[in-house]
């Protein structure tokens, strides 16, 4: 009953069962992780609200705005002129440096199932800090209870005071940092590490490892930096803890050969007496293999796999039962390896030539011919990879995308792009996989998604792919995982809570009834609330964050010397330059500050539509799940009018959540509760020209033309007031003049439209006069009937007219009758083939062969250079002659090259010159090649019809063979 339960993604085989401690990926946010929550102030017990109708009463409702935040004492706010300015980025939240305190308790919790070659490792502390409990809103299904509104957002949005950090305090320093930024600072927690352990602090270093594995799980280069400085202090116990963690969570080559090393290293083969040293590091090594065997770049692994295997006791070729199974489990890698694509699989291809070849020279190339295919496949496999792989940047330390029109944005959507080209690649199934081995083609699709999801942790339309590809095909186990990590890693994502709330409503099992809709309203609020809080603290931390940037600005602008009203403290006379200078500066300041405010406003103005949507999209889904509900249940069922009573408490919301709830009474139950909702609607937003517009479209739905009038005039009075807000009047205007050109009076029209020519005197008039008249379908000023089909429907020539020639096909070129031209007409022309092929519409002169017709000609006298002096001339013109180009190629073969692809366009496998070449070698040319017999002399053949003697003897030599010490041709 409930949500689904999910099982492993991975069951590893184990070598020692002993009990070790579990992986957990569902980590705490992040925000959790870093810093110790506010505990919840103690408050009276919430008044229920007073309802009407079925709906909470208007004098009930909190307003949109934040006036009612109150400030806590000791704020920054209550004293800005003693706040002292930090660095950058360096807003402490903790001015004793106790973050660290706060978080120690919260480790990284380990794996239940051991990983090979471990013994068992005890479970770690399980103590919890109080501190790090959030404050659970109120929600009806949940079964919690809400916070009073204005407690919550004054305990949230009060900005602290700034503390100033000495430039030697690195520690405190970076704190500040990943306070303010925990996901964003990456050199922040580096640095921070960093400096524990130059100081010998490896405990405060542990503590921030496990914080920031809280933020970046999939940072595969710290957990390998981690690992080794465990494994150097000697602590082999906590390096198996961090093993058993981080294998699984992250499938990547570094730590897998960490690990490797570790247990070569624990595993002596030296002294290994009893094998069982041996025995381990081979199943170590296959479970190595079956994880990250098929990682492009695993050549290395596979290389020291088969050279373990080639160390291991018995002689390759040998008699002996441990021969044969040495060259057994020899023969066995080199096939798998060699299937693989990657940059070592030429190296193992030769390696297993000669291992086959030097056991058997009759079995060898047979074995070789067919295992041949596979490794082509995978070579052709290898060199389309290697394109991808050199662009990619295979990093483990994600970062959080630029918005577009900032800098990084290009480079970032390249490496989404090249990643998607990547899995794109794997899904058309190059290696032939999906019919022959269906597990190991997902298999490889899905390690890829892991992959790019460690670079591009922070891009959740990737997470969605990766979900919804599995759901597809019938991994939904590691479906769910996907949308699990994927919301941990952006808890903000509506995206990707709504596919995970998609999911539990399609594919969830619910008893029927009222208790079976509650607990599946439960199970689906879920992902919606998660989203909700992510968001809701979002927009407190920009709140904060405006605020403080603020702050720092007055402050720098009073430290240059201005008081709070930007009068100068120098009481010193001052000329008029001066003061024009003081004003001016005054006046910078003033932009830059509405600069920032306008900023942060864009900012809270995205996170409000986000919020609003996430709720509309939880009441729609509440009403086909719970219908229609109340506002105040009390143990009934919810519906969607209690999420929509929990919107209203919580705030941040746009019209558009006004509108859906009443447009959902509407359209599903007929409620008259939905002329409510929009009036009340109206007086929270009086000038939100897409809530009047959807009010008016309902009015008039409803028949109501004289309310609809009414709410038109003073939504549009109240925008035309201001200059600036006339332009957002225009869709009123339009809708309303297309309801009166359809329904309304004649006089009402040319008021409207005289109203519309005062306030928009750059649209034409046509366009306005044939909006009366127009349609979807139709549009008065379009249409052009055919009157004179002669003159108005004449075929259009085009002025060039593109032509291709084309050669004629063998045997059918024309057959054209000799011509017997003229002394004159034979003069030296340039030949059709050198002409070029011109576009000119214009027909070439035709070739006449009438002499009449011929333009006349004069007759030029003999040249007066003759004999030595015209020989001379004409010797030094050839020499000062520039060599000329080279004959073109006649236009059948030029139109030939013309269509002809270029080698560029096709992606296909090429010609390997080393392969050709090693297959030569192989070929015995003294018996493949034919013997032509060498004659000395050669008879000339006889006349057709005459009968002539056969040659002499000396010319007749039988077919010489070379000797067979010789081998063949040049002495092979």
């Amino acid at each position: 009953m409930g949500e689904p339960q999910e099982t492993p993604t991975d069951e590893l085989k184990i070598i020692n069962p002993q009990p070790t401690p579990e992986i957990v990926n569902n980590a705490e946010s992040a925000s959790k992780s870093i810093k110790p929550q506010p505990a919840e102030s103690g408050s009276a017990a919430l008044k229920q609200p007073r309802t009407k109708g079925g709906f909470i009463d208007e004098s009930e409702d909190e307003d949109e705005n934040d006036n009612g935040r109150a400030v806590v004492p000791g704020s920054a706010l209550l004293n800005p002129e003693g706040a002292a300015i930090s660095p950058p980025r360096s807003i402490s939240r903790s001015p004793n440096n106790n973050i660290t305190n706060k978080v120690e308790t919260n480790k990284v919790e380990i794996s239940s199932t051991p990983i090979l070659g471990f013994a068992g490792v005890p479970p770690p502390s399980t103590a919890t800090d109080d501190a790090t409990a959030a404050l659970a809103p109120s929600l009806y299904n949940g079964g919690t209870q809400a916070p009073n509104a204005q407690t919550a957002t004054s305990t949230l949005t009060s900005v602290p005071q700034m503390q100033t950090r000495l430039p030697q305090d690195k520690v405190g320093i970076f704190e500040d940092r990943i306070a303010e930024d925990p996901r964003g600072d990456v050199e922040a927690w580096l640095g921070l590490i960093e400096e524990h352990r130059r100081r010998h602090k490896i405990d405060e270093a542990r503590a921030v490892y496990e914080r920031f594995f809280k933020v970046f799980p999939g940072a595969a280069d710290q957990w390998a930096a981690y690992i080794n400085m465990e494994s150097e202090l000697g602590e082999f116990t906590n390096v198996e803890k961090l093993l058993n963690t981080c294998l699984v969570l992250c499938p990547h080559v570094t730590l897998w050969k960490t690990y490797l090393d570790y247990i070569r290293r624990r595993n002596n083969l030296t002294t290994d007496e009893t094998g069982n040293a041996r025995r381990t590091i081979m199943q170590v090594y296959e479970f190595t293999l079956d994880h990250v065997g098929i990682d492009y770049g695993a050549g290395q692994i596979w290389l020291d796999y088969i050279q373990f295997v080639k160390s291991a006791p018995g002689t390759v070729g040998g008699n002996t039962w441990a021969d044969q199974q040495k060259m057994d489990m020899l023969r066995k890698a080199y096939q798998r390896a060699t299937a693989v694509p990657t940059p070592a699989i030429m190296e193992i291809w030769r390696e297993y030539d000669k291992f086959e070849r030097g056991l058997n020279k009759i079995t060898g190339p047979k074995a070789l011919q067919d295992r041949s295919p596979f490794y082509i496949t995978a070579q052709a496999a290898h060199r389309q990879l290697d394109q991808f792989y050199r662009g990619i940047d295979r990093t483990t330390l994600p970062k959080l995308p630029p918005v577009q029109g900032f800098a990084g944005y290009e480079e970032y959507m390249a490496q989404v792009q090249l990643w998607n080209k990547w899995i794109g690649w794997e899904k058309s199934d190059q290696l032939f996989l999906a019919e022959k081995d269906a597990a190991l083609f997902k298999k490889r699709i899905v390690y890829v998604y892991k992959h790019a999801l460690m670079a591009l942790r922070f891009w959740p339309q990737l997470w969605f792919d990766a979900a919804e590809w599995c759901l597809q095909n019938g991994l939904d186990t590691e479906g769910n995982q996907f949308l699990d990590d994927g919301l941990e890693a952006n808890p903000e994502s509506s995206l990707l809570a709504f596919r995970k709330a998609n999911q539990i409503e399609l594919f969830g099992d619910f008893e029927d009834g009222e208790a079976g809709s509650l607990r599946k309203g439960e199970a689906v609020r879920k992902p919606f609330d998660k989203v909700l809080d992510a968001l809701y603290e979002l927009a407190n931390q920009t709140k904060k964050r405006e605020e403080t940037t603020l702050q720092r600005m007055k402050q720098q602008y009073a430290d240059d010397g201005f008081g709070k009203d930007g009068e100068s403290d120098d009481y010193e006379a001052e000329d008029d330059a001066g003061l024009a200078e003081k004003k001016q500066k005054q006046k910078q300041h003033e932009d830059a500050l509405n600069a920032i405010s306008q900023g942060f406003q864009e900012q809270m103005n995205t996170l409000k539509k986000a919020i609003s949507y996430v709720w509309i999209a939880l009441m729609r889904t509440m009403r086909r799940i719970q219908g229609k509900g109340r506002p105040d249940p009390q143990g009934g069922v919810p519906g969607f009018r209690a999420v929509f009573g929990q919107a209203r408490k919580r705030g941040k919301l746009v019209s558009d959540v006004y509108v859906t709830s009443a447009l959902i009474e509407h359209q599903c139950y007929q409620d008259p509760a939905a002329t409510k909702i929009f009036d009340r609607g109206m007086k929270l937003f009086p000038d939100d020209e897409h809530f009047a517009l959807e009010y008016i479209k309902h009015l008039i739905k409803q028949n109501d033309a004289t309310n609809a009038r009414a709410v038109f005039e003073t939504v549009v009075s109240r925008l035309t007031q201001k200059p600036e807000l006339v332009e957002r009047s225009k869709a009123l205007f339009q809708y309303f003049h297309q309801y009166e050109s359809q329904y309304g009076e004649l006089t009402q029209i040319v008021k409207l439209e005289k109203r519309m020519r005062e306030y928009f005197p750059q649209d034409p008039q046509l366009q306005l006069f044939a909006e009366r008249y127009s349609s979807p379908l139709f549009d008065p000023t379009q249409v052009r009937p055919i009157i004179s089909p002669l003159t108005q429907t004449r075929p259009k020539i085009p002025a060039i007219m593109q032509t291709v020639e084309e050669p004629f096909p063998t045997g059918l070129q024309p057959q054209m009758p000799p011509k017997h031209l003229s002394p004159v007409l034979n003069s030296p022309r340039i030949t059709p083939a050198l002409l070029g092929v011109t576009n000119s519409p214009k027909r070439p002169f035709e070739d006449v062969d009438n002499e009449l017709n011929q333009p006349r000609k004069l007759v030029r006298g003999e040249s007066p250079l003759k004999g030595a002096a015209g020989r001379r001339l004409d010797a030094a013109r050839a020499r000062n002659q520039a060599p000329g180009s080279p004959a073109p190629l006649p236009n059948g073969i030029n139109f030939l090259l013309s269509v002809l692809p270029s080698a560029n366009s096709r992606d296909l496998p090429r010609l390997d010159p080393n392969v050709v070449i090693q297959a030569l070698h192989l070929m015995d040319q003294a018996r493949t090649m034919p013997q032509v017999p060498v004659n000395r002399a050669v008879p000339t053949p006889p006349v057709a019809g005459y009968w002539a003697p056969p040659p002499p003897q000396h010319l007749q030599h039988p077919p010489q063979h070379p000797p067979h010490h010789q081998g063949g041709y040049y002495g092979r």
